[in-house]
């Protein structure tokens, strides 16, 4: 094993380790019962974000204590090239309901590139696990977009982000992005936990994923797993659709659907349709008829 690759697999392990921590006490508090919780018109905020975030962060920070730390709840710590992006508790609206649908994430990126991606769905105690240029995982196996279903019998997660949702236009243009995608497919999934959507992608289980001004704390995970199971995909431009290109001033850096349009899909086909219809819903399309 090359010095490289040793480090990537400690970061994975170490990521392992952080999910899990977070997603077990979730667990531990999604079965006791009880919720303190801030219910906002657009969010929910509630004590066990911050109880899975300090877990969370103690993995990481007893094994990289100079790394860089962004999570949703305490926010950006620290300036290194790796950074940590944490989402302690994706699904906290179906936490909050007592829905048995939310999971822990994390992202680690090097100097902006994604390297590693965890989840961790602790009430089924489904693990997925991704790393740069090596490929992605669940419970240790391999897994990839493989589906069978067609498009126009299957099923595409629609994921909105906070900047679209706290906007009426922007919500405005999701509504029909999300009118446009149903219309190629039986069924759009709203499951307000985007990293479980992205699982489902990445092993096969449903046939797309739309994502409108998505979040950096799911996306960049959601965007690796997703790559390195196989997963074909584009970012475009949220205005216009046109094909968003990767900093040229960064060498290696990849586009990322982080405040931008992202469209993935297990198939070309069913990626070129869910293409054209986001695409069509689009203010520039729209104004063009």
């Amino acid at each position: 094993m090359t010095e490289s690759s040793a480090a990537g697999a400690r970061l994975a392990a170490v990521a392992e380790r952080a999910v899990r921590a977070g997603g077990d006490y979730l667990a531990d508090a999604f079965r006791d019962g009880s919720l303190d919780a801030d219910y906002r018109t657009d969010d929910v905020k509630a004590a066990a974000d911050r109880a899975a975030e300090d877990r969370v962060l103690n993995v990481v920070r007893e094994a990289y204590p100079d790394h860089a730390i962004t999570s949703e709840e305490s926010r950006s710590t620290g300036d290194h090239r790796y950074e940590w992006v944490v989402d302690p508790l994706d699904g906290t609206n179906n936490f909050a309901a007592g829905l048995p649908s939310f999971a822990t994430a994390v992202c680690v990126r090097c100097d902006g590139q994604p390297e590693v991606a965890a989840v961790y769905e602790p009430l089924p105690d489904d693990l997925y696990l991704a790393r740069h240029g090596v490929g992605a995982a669940a419970a240790g196996e391999p897994i990839a977009p493989d589906t069978d279903v067609a498009l126009s019998t299957g099923t595409v997660s629609f994921v909105i982000g906070l900047p679209a949702l706290r906007d009426a236009q922007l919500r405005a243009v999701a509504d029909r992005i999300e009118s446009s995608v149903g219309a190629e497919c039986k069924r759009v999934l709203n499951t307000w936990s985007p990293c479980i959507d992205w699982g489902l992608l990445a092993r096969g289980g449903i046939e797309g994923l739309v994502a409108y001004y998505p979040d950096v704390y799911e996306q960049y995970t959601g965007e690796l797993l997703a790559a390195e199971a196989g997963v074909r995909s584009r970012v475009l431009d949220p205005e216009t659709g046109v094909p968003v290109d990767g900093d040229a001033d960064t060498s290696g850096t990849t586009p990322t659907g982080v405040g931008n349009l992202y469209v993935g899909a297990a198939t070309p086909d069913a990626l070129d349709r869910l293409t054209d219809a986001a695409v069509a819903a689009l203010p520039a399309s729209e104004a063009g008829r």
